[in-house]
């Protein structure tokens, strides 16, 4: 599946939309071309995989180790896109996935996504539920 857009057109959803494409498609290559080489992505909870994920290469670590983590089981669905015309997206999320051992985890996370020139500039996700996340993730 290719996912890239052409920066000329396209919208601020679009690009988001891109990013949840190529995350279910698992098209690493999309995603990183999705990214600024200094973007930011922060995962907001005491958990693994919390704290600010600095640069394209950090953050696609960050995702590559969740879908390791989850043996390919996650999935993150866009339920709700709002954007502000502004380069600012905000995406309520339902977040699903497995682990080997069985834990399991479901439920909706925000995440906050600024685009600048057709490319994201950072992302900022909110869990819904910190405890079970963390609980997840440990």
């Amino acid at each position: 599946m290719n996912t890239s857009i052409s920066t000329a057109t396209v919208t601020d959803t679009e690009v988001v939309r891109a990013f949840f494409q190529a995350v279910a498609g698992g098209d690493r290559a999309a995603l990183g071309d999705l990214f600024h080489a200094d973007a930011t992505w922060r995962h907001r909870n005491d958990d693994r995989l919390s704290g600010i994920h600095n640069g394209s290469a950090a953050i696609m670590a960050y995702l590559a180790e969740s879908a390791q983590l989850t043996a390919g089981t996650l999935r993150a669905v866009p339920q709700v896109l709002m954007a502000d015309g502004e380069g600012h997206v905000s995406v309520l999320v339902r977040l699903s996935a497995t682990r080997p051992d069985g834990r399991a985890m479901d439920g909706s996370q925000l995440v906050l996504f600024t685009v600048d020139g057709g490319r994201l500039r950072s992302v900022d996700q909110f869990v819904g539920d910190p405890a079970a996340v963390a609980a997840f993730w440990a």
